[in-house]
């Protein structure tokens, strides 16, 4: 398949290269299941291009793992939303309320973005930290709480910084310099801090995230993002930012979570 770039490469091209290689594909060479996670990013024309390469493109065996309140791209229409609609319409939902990725402490900071019928069922674990700042001076306290927290004794390859709107500078150096393959080398390789967009963290995970709340391009997506920000700590979360920004884009029922949460003075942090 020739290399490409752009937006509709990806969205267009690519799909349709695939479905015209799913055509001379022999029967040994098809694919008897397939898993997607991340459903809810999924195309339209991935899920066409995707089927055609199944053993039985009518029948065969799909198991799609999606989250349609983590939508945060917007991108198709809500047509992979919708099981009704398009390449999806033969699926059957089956729901899964339970949460086991994150502790109880943290999964009930985003319970209420979850859904009624969300129910955590992980350990109790560590408060959700609160750090309060300005909007404008978010990036900055958001890196010292990654000093302070590897000050505390977590390892440096247990942390990811997430913000909402701008970059950090670690990530922007790689983004300008177009190093997008070393950045996600570095991710996986687990030996340093991450630093990352909640965008581009959709799926991921670490021990300890640090949530950087520096504005939002666009407030109808700000919960969303929110959402999946705060489910990406397994063990624990910090939350920093300005508190009635966070109540504007997350509404008073995340204001009553993270009044739970305990006030942090991370340049009190001891080394451990």
């Amino acid at each position: 398949m020739p290399d490409g770039k752009g937006q509709d490469y990806f969205d267009i091209e690519m799909p349709r290269l695939l479905r015209k290689l799913a055509g001379t594909m022999e029967p040994e060479q098809r694919l008897d299941a397939v898993i997607v996670d991340e459903a809810q990013d999924f195309a339209p024309l991935w899920w066409q291009a995707l089927l055609a390469c199944t053993a039985d493109p009518d029948e065969g065996e799909v198991y799609a793992f999606m989250d349609d309140r983590q939508d945060v791209y917007q991108r198709w229409g809500g047509l992979t939303a919708d099981l009704n609609h398009g390449p999806t319409a033969t699926f059957v939902p089956i729901h899964i309320d339970e949460n086991l990725r994150n502790t109880r402490k943290i999964a009930e900071t985003f319970k209420p973005f979850a859904g009624e019928h969300f129910t955590p069922r992980g350990s109790t674990g560590l408060p959700v930290r609160r750090v309060h700042c300005s909007t404008e001076e978010a990036l900055d306290v958001a890196g010292d709480c990654v000093d302070a927290l590897i000050d505390e004794g977590w390892a440096n390859n247990q942390i990811a910084l997430l913000t909402t709107k701008e970059r950090h500078p670690v990530h922007l150096d790689y983004f300008s310099r177009g190093a997008t393959d070393e950045y996600w080398r570095e991710f996986h390789a687990g030996e340093a801090e991450f630093y990352g967009h909640v965008l581009g963290f959709k799926g991921l995970e670490r021990s300890v995230v640090v949530l950087c709340v520096n504005g939002f391009k666009d407030m109808a997506r700000a919960a969303e993002q929110l959402y999946v920000g705060l489910s990406r700590a397994r063990s624990l979360l910090v939350v920093v930012g300005d508190s009635e920004l966070l109540e504007q884009a997350g509404g008073r029922e995340l204001k009553h979570s993270l009044a739970r949460a305990e006030a942090w003075d991370y340049s009190l942090a001891v080394p451990g």
